[in-house]
């Protein structure tokens, strides 16, 4: 009984690991969604969304690492920079 127990903590402990960074990557797919579509229309040049693009690449670290508010604050810190909300 103790081995199954063992491992039903494991498995919910990564369950909730996953979910952690999926709630930070929704917010990041969606702003690289919306950066992609300025960048095409003409809206953003494309050097500033290279930049953005850039500086999202630590955010979706910390986001897969489970790091959600710090991957959050981050993503909201590079949104105001640049002009998004």
């Amino acid at each position: 009984m103790s081995a199954r127990m063992t491992f039903l903590v494991a498995a919910i402990l990564c369950v909730s690991a996953g979910t952690a960074s999926a709630a930070c990557s929704g917010a990041i797919g969606e702003f690289e969604t919306i950066i992609g579509s300025d960048a095409e229309t003409g809206n953003l040049n494309k050097g500033v969304h290279r930049k953005i693009v850039a500086e999202l690449a630590p955010v979706k670290a910390n986001c897969s690492a489970g790091r959600d508010a710090e991957a959050t604050r981050a993503l909201s810190a590079i949104k105001s920079r640049h002009g998004y909300r």
